[in-house]
C-alpha cells in the first residue's frame, strides 16, 4: 500500500492553525520524498517532526513505525505500532514488506494477538427502539425530565422529532430552518424550566440547504418546546462548529466548538457567548459534561478526554495513556464515572472511565465494542442509571455531501444499564 495517501484528507477533516497545518504538510512531504529515495535517516527525522506537530494520527504513526524499522530500531517500531493499536486496532500493516524484519519477533506476534483481542466483540446493550426515515440523520438525544419522551435531533435538515420512551407517537416538533438556522446537533433541557430546550446548530457540508456562504456558521438556540418558539439565538463572529453543550445545576451553559477549538460559556450578565477556555493541546472538541467538585470534562477527538477545574481553569488529562480515550464523541458523567461514546476508534466502542481509580489504563473499561449494531455511536443521555444512545448515526452514507438515500440504515436507539 502507499502509506502516504490519506494524510492530507485527514488534516482537512481536523484542521490545525494555518501555520501548523502547513508545517505538518511540509514535514510529511519531506518524509515522503526521503522514503522514495531510500534516505531513511532523513525519512525518520521528518516523520518524527510531523508526529510531534500532529499527534495520534494513524497514518503518521504507521509511517513512523516504518521509519524506525528501516533504521533498524525494531523495538521503537513495535512500540509505535502498539501505541497506534491502542486506539486503532487494525492489522493494516501486517503485510508491509518494510516491516518484514519484525514478523518473527515475539513482541510483534504479541501485538497481533493484542489487536485480535481488542476486536473481540463485547455486547451489553439492548435495543430501545428503532425507526426508519431515509435522510433523517440523528445526532443528539435528550430526554424530557417530566414526560420521559425522547427528542432526537437531525444534523442534516435541522429537524427535531419526539418519541415516547418506547419509540411510539413519533412527531416532528421543530424545524430549525424555520428559525433561519441549520443542522441540529446537541440538546439539553434547561435545569430550571422543562419547557426550555437548548440546542446547538451548525452549518456542516451535509446540511440539506448548504452553501459556501454558510461555512462556519453556528449558534446556540434557546427554544420553548411547548410553544415551538425560538426565544433567543446566540452567535459569534468567525468560523465555528458548535457540537455539544452541558449545563450545571444552576443553569450555567457551556458549549464545545470543534473549529476554534474552545469552550464557550453563556454570560448571564450581558447575555453573550464568551470564550471560557482554550488549550494548546486541543485540536477538535466534542462532548463535554459537568461532574462533581466543580469539575468539567471535555473530549478532544484527537487527544482524548480532559478534566477542567471550573474555578482555576486547570486542565489535566483523565488518563496517563490518554490516547485510550481518543475519538470520544458523546461524554457523560454518573456515579464518579465517565461514559464515553467512541466513534473515532477502531473498533467503535462504548467505554467507562473510573475517576476513583488511578489514572492508569486499568481505569478504562469497554462496555460494548465491535458489534454490528454499534455502527458510529454519537450522542445520548443518561436517565435513571441507564445510558440511551444513538448507535448507528449514518455519517458513512454520504457522497460529496449528499445522502445515499437508498442505503440509509434503519436507525437504532440502544440502552446500557450502568452499574453504580
Amino acid at each position: 500500500m502507499n502509506k502516504f495517501v490519506v494524510l492530507a484528507i485527514a488534516l482537512l477533516v481536523y484542521p490545525l492553525s494555518a501555520q501548523a497545518q502547513t508545517t505538518v504538510g511540509e514535514e510529511y512531504q519531506k518524509a515522503n520524498e526521503a522514503y522514495k529515495v531510500k534516505e531513511y535517516s532523513s525519512f525518520l527525522t521528518h516523520i518524527e517532526k510531523a508526529n510531534e506537530l500532529r499527534p495520534n494520527h494513524r497514518t503518521i504513526l504507521y509511517n513512523l513505525a516504518v521509519a524506525y524499522a528501516l533504521n533498524q530500531n525494531f523495538q521503537s517500531a513495535i512500540e509505535t505500532l502498539g501505541y497506534r493499536a491502542s486506539f486503532y486496532a487494525m492489522k493494516d500493516f501486517s503485510e508491509d514488506e518494510d516491516l518484514k524484519d519484525l514478523w518473527e519477533m515475539e513482541a510483534y506476534l504479541t501485538l497481533l494477538a493484542h489487536i485480535d483481542e481488542k476486536n473481540t466483540p463485547i455486547a451489553s446493550s439492548e435495543l430501545q427502539f428503532e425507526f426508519s426515515q431515509p435522510g433523517f440523520h440523528p445526532e443528539g438525544l435528550a430526554i424530557h425530565p417530566e414526560t420521559g419522551n425522547f427528542l432526537i435531533s437531525d444534523v442534516r435538515c435541522g429537524l427535531i422529532s419526539s418519541f415516547t420512551k418506547e419509540g411510539a407517537n413519533r412527531k416532528q416538533i421543530l424545524d430549525l430552518k424555520e428559525f433561519g438556522f441549520w443542522g441540529a446537533m446537541g440538546m439539553k433541557f434547561d435545569a430550571n424550566d422543562s419547557n426550555v430546550l437548548w440546542v446547538t446548530t451548525s452549518a456542516l457540508p451535509e446540511f440539506c440547504n448548504y452553501s459556501e456562504e454558510l461555512a462556519g456558521k453556528s449558534a446556540l438556540l434557546k427554544i420553548d418546546v411547548a410553544k415551538r418558539k425560538l426565544l433567543k439565538a446566540y452567535q459569534l463572529e468567525g468560523d465555528h462548529v458548535f457540537g455539544d453543550l452541558t449545563m450545571d445545576a444552576s443553569g450555567e451553559i457551556y458549549v464545545s466548538d470543534s473549529a476554534s477549538p474552545s469552550i464557550y460559556k453563556l454570560n448571564r450578565l450581558n447575555n453573550q457567548l464568551e470564550e471560557f477556555l482554550s488549550h494548546e493541546k486541543w485540536f477538535n472538541l466534542q462532548g463535554l459534561v459537568i461532574g462533581t467538585d466543580n469539575k468539567m470534562y471535555v473530549s478532544d477527538y484527537i487527544m482524548g478526554v480532559y478534566e477542567v477545574d471550573l474555578t482555576t481553569k486547570l486542565v489535566k488529562t483523565v488518563l496517563d495513556e490518554n490516547q485510550l480515550t481518543r475519538g470520544t464523541d458523546g461524554l457523560y458523567f454518573t456515579g464518579n464515572k465517565l461514559v464515553l461514546l467512541q466513534n473515532g476508534t477502531q473498533p467503535f466502542q462504548v467505554a467507562e472511565v473510573s475517576l476513583a481509580k488511578t489514572k492508569s489504563s486499568s481505569s478504562i473499561k469497554a462496555l460494548e465494542r465491535a458489534i454490528p449494531e454499534l455502527n458510529e455511536p454519537t450522542l445520548g443521555a443518561i436517565h435513571d442509571d441507564v445510558l440511551y444512545f444513538i448507535s448507528n448515526s449514518p455519517w458513512a452514507f454520504y457522497k460529496d455531501g449528499k445522502p445515499i438515500i437508498e442505503q440509509w440504515p434503519t436507525l437504532q436507539i440502544r440502552k446500557i444499564a450502568l452499574k453504580k
